[in-house]
Formats: structure tokens, sequence, C-alpha cells
């Protein structure tokens, strides 16, 4: 026996969440965190006013960017939207022609587990297709996200770059 579960305190609840999480009582807050944003020379890192080499250093001026209440609200909702306004549907859509195309002898059933991998990929495209279909619906909600959102900034100066400067405009009569 080498001793260490003897040595856990009984009346600490025991966290799994991070490797030093032994150490802690509780578990750290859960934090809606994503990739690493630049930060600017002229804001700074910390509280206190970093040296000199802190601010050209290009490992350290990295900071994480945390979603607003407000965007994290547009992706949940992007999110719930596509999957039941179009990934349900494609897939059940693809999925019958597929079961009807296999019972009418129009494509062949695997000799071995049968109708289930062409059913399991029509679901599968239907999925990618609905996901896919509402990417425009999703890009609008975002864009429309308020002037204080760094998302919905990102999102509507993208659209104005790439988007709506390709977009073909209609002849003048």
């Amino acid at each position: 026996m080498s001793g260490t579960k003897d040595n856990v305190n009984k009346e600490e609840p025991d966290c799994d969440c991070y490797a030093d999480a032994r150490t802690k009582k509780t578990c750290p807050p859960t934090r809606n965190v994503t990739h690493p944003l630049p930060v600017s020379p002229v804001e700074p890192v910390a509280p206190v006013a970093p040296p000199p080499h802190v601010l050209t250093s290009p490992v350290l001026l990295q900071r994480y960017y945390e979603f607003t209440q407000e965007e994290m609200k547009a992706l949940e909702e992007c999110d719930t939207e596509s999957f039941y306004q179009r990934c349900l549907p494609f897939s059940a859509i693809l999925a019958t022609l597929t079961y009807t195309a296999i019972k009418n002898d129009m494509l062949r059933p695997n000799p071995h587990f049968g109708s289930v991998p062409k059913m399991g990929m029509a679901i599968f495209t239907g999925y990618v297709l609905g996901r896919l279909s509402y990417l425009s619906h999703c890009d609008e909600k975002l864009r429309q996200l308020p002037p204080s959102s760094h998302l919905g900034n990102v999102m509507r100066k993208y659209y104005a770059d790439n988007i709506a400067y390709n977009t073909p405009k209609p002849p003048k009569k």
C-alpha cells in the first residue's frame, strides 16, 4: 500500500476537475474561455505596469476571451435552432429515403450489417447538411449582437470586409 488514500482528508470534498484539485477544497469556477487573443501593447497585462520586455514578448502578449451572457445565449440559440429546425428534419428525410431505397431494391443492404451503415451515413449526412444550411442564420444572429460585444464586432467586420464587399450588386437601370 502506498498510503496515498489514507492521507486524504475525509471532510474535504474530492474534486477531480484539475490536476491541482487535491489542494483545493472546491472545484474552480467554470469559465467560458476560448482561444487566446493578442493584447495590444497599450493595454496593460497586469494591474501594475509590466516591465518593457513583457510588452514586447509575443508569448506573454496573450489573454483569453470570455463570452458575454448575450454571446453565450446567441450561440446556444444557434445550436438548438439549427439542430431542431435543420438537422433533425434533414436526417429524418434522408434516413427515410435511404430506408425506402433499400426496401425497394434500389440500394443493396450490407451482407453482414444490413441497412445500418447506409442509414447511419444518411443520418450523419443530414446532420452535417443541416448545420451547414443554418450557418447564414447564425451569422446574422451574431451580427445583431450589441455594439459592446467583441464577437458581434468581429462578425460585423468580417461581413463588411468579405461577404458584403464580394456580393454582386444588382445592375442599375
